[in-house]
């Protein structure tokens, strides 16, 4: 059961009654070895139902960003604000020392998902001996977003005899000069690691890892949908994740490439790559096309669904770049807002008493008291669920920037309004969004000064 379908089963009514007998029988369950985390989820499953704010169950996600740098500048990434923000910023690469600082929940994880944004995972050194040591002690599951351009022979033999779960490549072109174009990288480089993987899984009779090709498509890439459908059973990868491209403080947003400006031919695009893929026996992921739809390009602060529910609060946990300072991670647990910042050289999560300091912290607790509040909603999770913020992100990113940023200062404003809570050495709570939009714009308006 992923974290989408307990989602979806989360609001029937037997759940709550399948929840109660779930924990219960999570007492039978040892709390050693490979079994803690099927002792966790078990455990989760009533921390959802019950949706109280101080819960005894631990993350069943974690997202990490092992390292803070890339060796891409993908046209559409936000890796371009980073490098104007924190031109010299720290490598911020984690060892082997700082996951068993993380063991306590770790150790319980059901999925433990290593994340680039605007970072690439594979270029942090530990990263093959993190993955041995996680799979021998705890049968962890694992997955990893890349550029594939680091997956070494030594680091793909690591992952097919440990069976790493999955990799996410990045492949947003599928001829040379597109990707040199978009990504900045040589596709032939890429293309040589992932088949090796390919080989090296078949010699060893083995599934894993499974390769997916994430392409998010955009009017800059738009004819490069043939060949990447056709990469994809030479690289064996058995899925073309098919994604939207949202749009940021990238080298492309002023060129208005998002179809949300085209609804109709980027709907006629979308029928050719299904049919093409369909004919070529690629699956896609989602398997029907996700068609755009015309929408008011306006903000509406209160067209959001009340009714939606999110289990996030109970169930997952980011750690995120910091990219000014050494030895630190923001951790939240959703990418809509960072709630902390952690300094991994003091903090020692190996104990669940150290962990309980965050996962149970006051600011987590308000989150989980107003997620889905219906009268009560926090102001983050009300931005997140409004119907307009996808469209107006890629159509007018000032505003969108600014009623994000405002959003979460406003929640910070909340919580220290109505909790009080004593500080813990390396957890700092934030104030606002570390890298706002606001800041952005300064920092290039003063560059644009001299």
């Amino acid at each position: 059961m992923n974290i989408k379908t307990l989602q979806n089963i989360s609001n029937k009514k037997l759940f709550k009654v399948f929840a109660f007998w779930a924990a219960c029988l999570s007492h039978l369950i040892p709390s050693f070895g490979k079994s803690k985390k099927y002792k966790n989820f078990l455990k989760t499953l009533y921390s959802v139902s019950s949706q109280k704010c101080i819960i005894r169950s631990n993350p069943i996600s974690v997202r990490i960003a092992p390292i803070n740098i890339c060796n891409y500048e993908c046209l559409f990434c936000e890796i371009h604000k980073d490098n104007l923000l924190f031109p010299d910023r720290p490598l911020n690469s984690i060892g082997l020392d700082t996951i068993k600082k993380y063991e306590s929940f770790l150790s319980t994880t059901y999925k433990l998902y290593f994340c680039g944004g605007s970072a690439e995972p594979l270029l942090d050194k530990d990263f093959g001996k993190i993955v041995e040591y996680l799979k021998s002690r705890y049968n962890t599951k694992m997955g990893v977003n890349t550029n594939a351009s680091a997956l070494t022979k030594s680091l793909a033999d690591i992952f097919v005899d440990n069976e790493f779960d999955s990799i996410l490549a990045s492949y947003h072109a599928g001829t040379s000069n597109g990707y040199e174009k978009l990504m900045g990288g040589n596709i032939k480089i890429v293309d040589e690691n992932l088949k090796y993987l390919k080989e090296r899984r078949q010699r060893s009779s083995k599934r894993k890892p499974q390769v997916q090709l994430n392409f998010a498509l955009h009017k800059a890439n738009a004819d490069e949908y043939p060949f990447i459908i056709d990469k994809a059973k030479q690289l064996g990868a058995g899925e073309v994740i098919l994604s939207r491209y949202y749009g940021g403080r990238n080298k492309l947003q002023d060129e208005q490439i998002a179809f949300d400006y085209d609804v109709k031919s980027g709907n006629e695009l979308l029928d050719k790559i299904y049919k093409y893929a369909e004919d070529k026996g690629v699956k896609l992921i989602p398997t029907k096309p996700f068609y755009w739809v015309e929408k008011q390009q306006q903000w509406e602060p209160e067209s959001f669904d009340a009714c939606a529910k999110c289990i996030l609060p109970w169930t997952n946990l980011y750690f995120d770049p910091v990219l000014d300072d050494k030895n630190c991670h923001y951790v939240g647990v959703c990418t809509r807002i960072k709630l902390f910042k952690i300094d991994y050289s003091k903090v020692d999560f190996s104990t669940q008493e150290n962990f309980d300091l965050l996962w149970n912290h006051p600011v987590l607790q308000y989150l989980r008291s107003t997620v889905n509040s219906e009268k009560n909603i926090n102001p983050v999770c009300k931005y997140c669920k409004n119907h307009t913020k996808e469209v107006l992100r890629n159509i007018d990113q000032n505003l969108y920037s600014r009623i994000r940023d405002n959003a979460v200062e406003e929640f910070f404003g909340q919580f220290r309004k109505n909790f009080t809570y004593n500080e813990a050495e390396g957890i700092e709570v934030l104030r606002d969004n570390p890298y706002s939009d606001q800041k952005f714009r300064e920092k290039l308006s003063k560059l644009q000064e001299k």
